[in-house]
């Protein structure tokens, strides 16, 4: 759908004409069907071309690595009719409109940049184009539109071999009004959809040019670093005195909004120590030791009491009751089918059980949590912060300040990592506390201790799965419950009754050939807080049910591949699986000493395969090589997708082997990356991404996928399961290596 707001037009025409000449195209970029119900003043994002020749596209959307915006541009240019390097991306900043009026609604989360926008991208291109067409029809005075061409911004008149470009007709474009839908390029005469492309970021990110949130300077600011209360949950029991070397400590607080957990609003949770640099603030820090107040709860936030409420619940949570409060501790049926599972189990000719867990695992973006904020009491705030988050960031600007919207000025930078963890503001609003207190430009930024230490994790979870067979060893009947804390809970969301999606996600409508099927979610009491890590629940649920299906096979004495095989009728999951199967060269026996283990699943609308070669190094797994298929539907640059396949496998790799956050009277043990271990560069495996072809032509009412997070699920049960093939112990607790350091 695609709506042109006439008060925004118009308001655009006269900016522009008044300027000085350019077509600026405000288009809608709909993503809820709030935003298409307010279409008078509903877009947000815009394409403008100017009398120069240059084009322009400003995205609300953040970069994080993932190029998307870039995508988006790359899509763009197919039906403008303009080649990719001709167009200057432009981050857009956020405003409180609702929608808002610069794409800046759009939060960076859940692989939805590509798919969310690809089709109000080539809608934006091809009306743009057509109402430059028209523009150079009413010039040259020939109304009929088969007598023009166009050809990388340059509209032919055939008759008369005249030329225009697009800037050439930028003033008179911006005169008309867009028609509200123009043909689309044929899929077959793609130029520049599904082939690599070059990012116009990569450059500014190699030359170190690229500004990102850690990069920002503004004059006459000083720099704080944050230290928070050691154990979640507790407060400040008295403020201390300001450190030699320091210039001042601001006690902050949690705002509203960014309480999670134990993290309670209004608690004075953290000290901001305040100095002429980074290093006089760190250190000053570091020779601070406040007194805090702790929750008598605190002893119980320790991650044996978690596994042990995690192991009381899965056979002892209370059924949610509609209408009621239904605290943690409530179990929450995901999907039953008609046919009685438990019925089913206890009727089985054979029964399988088995128990998996993993732990809470921090984000560990490479750049630290930081913003930068310029603040002018009553005046004006200016903000720079690598956010997923943009708008809400500067809802809160305007909460914590008092000052209304058009007195702020919010940049988002580049983002040295999102991961999930960026989509948070517990950073943005204890920068602008100390900013109020200063009253002077301040840079906030978290060392890396208080970035593991104070993380919003990935849940902890615990997962059992019951396989009832047949005498055909048909799976007659499966039960499946997790038990994990819940990120929409935590935020004050009320949880219906399947709960919180977030927590069962890729468990449920499982395309395998079961007979009675029955999948539950139970909120697990701990107030931890959590948040969204990369594939979210996906990375999770995928590694407890392709393990389970493993070990279903291995009791059935039968192929893991050809078990899956056999199993599934969706086209889409057997093509994927097939295709990571055939590039492994599955039916052929791996190299003397290693194993191959696979996985399926999905996640965003987007199915992927993974095969994981292993070998044994000194009873510790060595990946050799990874095959991963994926199916999204659709392709823009797929350059960019194998980089966030690729990435993914890494993200998945550091998880599954070592990835864990253990606490222990409310605060986190793991601090640093000296006691989280990350593969190096020279155990990275070879990792082979095959894309999978995309449909002759595109079929619009069908969802696309994302791919940014895909590279993560399907690899720890993919590896659990070689290694079972190459050692024949089943690992069912991640991660595989939790007291690995960097130092081994």
């Amino acid at each position: 759908m695609i709506d042109f707001p006439k008060s925004e037009l118009a308001l655009n025409r006269r900016q522009l004409l008044g300027a000085g000449s350019a077509f600026t195209l405000a288009f809608f970029l709909p993503g809820k069907a709030a935003e298409a119900a307010g279409a008078s003043s509903a877009v947000n994002s815009w394409l403008s071309i100017g009398a120069d020749d240059s084009i322009t596209l400003t995205i609300g959307s953040s970069d994080m690595g993932q190029g998307a915006s870039a995508g988006l541009a790359q899509v763009l240019c197919e039906d403008l009719m303009v080649e990719p390097a001709r167009i200057q991306l432009k981050q857009g900043a956020p405003t409180l409109a609702s929608p808002a009026p610069l794409g800046t609604a759009i939060n960076t989360v859940g692989s939805g940049v590509t798919r969310n926008n690809y089709w109000r991208m080539r809608d934006a291109g091809a009306i743009a184009r057509e109402t430059l067409v028209t523009a150079a029809m009413a010039r040259l005075g020939d109304g009929n539109r088969a007598n023009y061409q166009v050809s990388n911004g340059v509209i032919l008149h055939s008759p008369s071999g005249q030329r225009l470009s697009y800037g050439q007709l930028a003033a008179d474009a911006a005169l008309l009004v867009p028609p509200s839908s123009a043909p689309l390029v044929p899929d077959s005469q793609f130029k520049y959809i599904g082939k690599p492309c070059a990012r116009p970021d990569i450059p500014l990110k190699v030359d170190g040019s690229a500004i990102y949130g850690l990069d920002v300077r503004v004059p006459g600011m000083v720099y704080a670093v944050i230290k928070h209360c050691p154990s979640f949950g507790g407060t400040l029991a008295a403020l201390p005195a300001t450190p030699a070397g320091a210039l001042a400590l601001v006690p902050t607080k949690v705002w509203a909004g960014t309480g999670r957990g134990a993290e309670v609003v209004g608690n004075t949770n953290a000290l901001a120590v305040v100095g002429v640099t980074t290093w006089d603030a760190w250190q000053a820090a570091k020779r601070l030791s406040p007194s805090w107040t702790l929750p008598a709860s605190t002893a119980a936030l320790n991650s044996s009491q978690f596994m042990a409420d995690a192991q009381r619940l899965m056979s002892s949570a209370t059924p949610y009751v509609a209408g009621a409060a239904n605290p943690p501790g409530t179990l929450y049926t995901v999907e039953r089918s008609s046919a009685d599972a438990n019925a089913g189990l206890a009727g089985a000719a054979k029964l399988l059980e088995a128990s998996y867990s993993l732990p809470y695992v921090a984000h560990a973006c490479m750049e630290v949590l930081n913003c930068t904020v310029d603040y002018v009491a009553g005046q004006r705030c200016e903000i720079w912060a690598p956010t997923q988050s943009a708008k809400s960031a500067l809802a809160l600007v305007c909460a914590i300040t008092g000052l209304s919207a058009d007195k702020v000025v919010f940049h988002t930078t580049y983002l040295g990592g999102g991961l999930g963890r960026k989509a948070e503001l517990d950073f943005i609003s204890q920068a602008l506390q100390v900013a109020l207190v200063l009253q002077k430009p301040v840079k906030l930024m978290w060392p890396r201790e208080e970035d593991f230490a104070h993380d919003q994790y990935r849940p902890m979870a615990l997962v059992r799965v019951r396989a009832g067979l047949d005498a055909n060893g048909y799976i007659s009947a499966w039960s499946y419950r997790n038990v994990s804390p819940s990120i929409l809970g935590q935020r004050g969301v009320p949880l219906g009754a399947s709960g919180d999606s977030q927590g069962y996600e890729a468990s449920q409508a499982l395309p395998y050939a079961f007979g009675a099927r029955l999948t539950e979610w139970v909120s697990h009491p701990s107030t931890i807080p959590v948040g969204f890590w990369r594939s979210v629940g996906a990375s999770i649920n995928t590694f407890a049910v392709e393990s389970m299906l493993d070990e279903v096979a291995a009791a059935l004495g039968q192929d893991p591949y050809q078990f899956r095989r056999a199993r599934l009728s969706d086209p889409r999951w057997i093509a994927v699986l097939e295709a990571a199967a055939n590039a492994a060269g599955w039916g052929n026996a791996p190299p003397a000493g290693r194993a191959r283990g696979i996985a399926v699943g999905t996640a965003f609308n987007t199915v992927v395969a993974q095969v994981v070669e292993v070998a044994n190094n000194n009873g510790q797994p060595r990946i050799t090589r990874v095959w991963v298929a994926v199916d999204a539907y659709l392709t823009v640059n797929p350059g960019s997708v194998e980089a966030q396949i690729v990435g993914g496998v890494v993200h998945a790799i550091n998880a599954t082997l070592y990835g864990r956050q253990t606490f222990a009277n409310g605060a986190a043990q793991v601090k640093n990356f000296n006691a989280s271990r990350m593969i190096r560069l020279g155990e990275m495996p070879e990792v082979k991404v095959l894309i999978m072809p995309p449909p002759a032509n595109a079929d619009r009412s069908r969802p696309i996928g994302g791919v940014g997070e895909l590279g993560v699920p399907t690899f720890a049960p993919a590896l659990a399961n070689a290694w079972f093939r190459l050692t024949g112990a089943r690992v069912r607790s991640l991660p595989f290596n939790p007291n690995a350091t960097m130092g081994g």
